[in-house]
């Protein structure tokens, strides 16, 4: 299933950036000060996601949105667009469903211990602690309220990422814009729009398979 698989490309990427040990050298990016995001407990908020392929000429567009609550550990993204696929990570388990197949799958924290790094890596990304990201990145100012950050060349992620560059809220509130660039040319440009941060999430959100 192609959308399981970007699913699992996207998790590995998190996986890669495990936060840095405290025998590791802290690197603070000069941007840290410079965008310092507010305090997200909560954030939800729709997406595009539109992945370029360079060989092909040819891009493949995503839709849907996107909720994280950091208290319980749990990280939902729901694809409307081109066809419905829902995931939902916690800090027990990785659930999701795609309306192809119509089968609810989960993966347990019991049997696959990564799934706990992966929860965290999730939460620290869409809550913009980037420092924890600084033992498999680099980082530099890039523009106005941007910051790209370059794989370090012993991250298993060198291999196949070139650089990944954040754009922030103008108010610096949030992270507005993901840009992936692929060693091969390929690029994955996400955009969030209608970002809501620190309001109640609806309970229906975390359910896997739509009623």
């Amino acid at each position: 299933m192609r959308f399981r698989k970007l699913t699992a490309v996207f998790c590995w990427f998190l996986l890669a950036s495990t936060p840095a040990t405290s025998t590791e050298k802290e690197n603070v990016s000069p941007i840290d000060k410079r965008t310092e995001l507010q305090n997200i407990d909560t954030l939800q908020a729709e997406f595009t996601q539109t992945k370029q392929i360079a060989l092909l000429r040819h891009s493949v567009v995503i839709t849907g949105e996107l909720y994280m609550e950091k208290k319980n550990g749990r990280l939902a993204w729901h694809i409307a667009l081109p066809i419905r696929y829902s995931c939902v990570i916690t800090d027990q388990s990785l659930t999701q469903w795609d309306i192809d197949s119509n089968q609810q799958v989960t993966l347990s924290v019991d049997r696959y211990p990564w799934l706990k790094v992966l929860s965290q890596n999730l939460k620290d990304w869409f809550s913009g602690n980037f420092k924890n990201m600084s033992s498999g990145f680099t980082s530099e100012i890039a523009g106005k309220n941007e910051m790209l950050m370059t794989p370090r060349p012993d991250n298993r992620i060198a291999e196949y990422i070139k650089s990944i560059k954040f754009h922030f809220a103008d108010d610096s509130s949030s992270v507005s814009r993901v840009i992936f660039t692929e060693i091969n040319g390929d690029t994955t440009d996400i955009i969030f729009k209608n970002i809501k941060i620190n309001q109640p999430i609806p309970p229906e959100k975390w359910n896997v398979k739509p009623n």
